[in-house]
């Protein structure tokens, strides 16, 4: 049997060895990353007890210039923080929902979405008419849409809680993105 075998590997071993070619036809042009995923800001967010502590949009007054299916991923990203380091701007996106622990006791910022829109809003343990205003004015909020089967092609190789790995993977172009003011 010992026999058999070692002839066989050797000859199997020879043929994969010489299995090159002529490169063949070039294939279709890939997706358009930029053409599948969209990124706006929203800027100057409020939360406000008049508005129940949240922040409403839908996407069709967001005027965004493309449908926003069902089954499209919605990512919410809170700006956390600018800096410049070494002369360049830095800002550090957190996903939603982000947890603040302060003394007047947690603050979670979280979000839902539905078909037509979606909201931003605080909870948590902490009286909301007592945080500071740095917690409930002026937030920026980035939002990248993506969709679903797009998302699924991608999912296994990409961190959605890191911002950063989003942006590499969805080619996004942070000098390009939209903003859009609450206000």
């Amino acid at each position: 049997m010992k026999k058999i075998i070692m002839p066989l590997l050797l000859i199997v071993a020879v043929l994969f060895q010489s299995c090159e070619g002529p490169e063949g036809p070039q294939g279709p042009p890939g997706p358009d990353v930029e053409a599948l995923g969209k990124t706006f800001d929203l800027t100057d967010v409020n939360f406000v007890a008049a508005e129940d502590y949240q922040f409403g949009l839908t996407f069709a007054a967001a005027k965004l210039g493309f449908e926003v299916l069902e089954s499209d991923a919605v990512l919410v990203y809170i700006n956390w923080g600018s800096e410049n380091v070494n002369g360049q701007p830095l800002t550090a996106y957190r996903p939603l929902p982000q947890t603040a622990f302060l003394d007047q006791g947690i603050l979670t910022y979280n979000f839902d979405r539905t078909v037509q829109d979606f909201s931003i809003f605080l909870d948590g343990t902490a009286n909301l008419a007592t945080v500071p205003a740095r917690y409930t004015r002026d937030q920026e909020f980035r939002v990248i849409i993506i969709p679903a089967d797009f998302v699924q092609r991608r999912n296994a190789a990409v961190d959605f809680n890191d911002y950063n790995a989003v942006v590499k993977a969805f080619n996004i172009d942070d000098s390009k993105v939209r903003k859009i003011s609450a206000k």
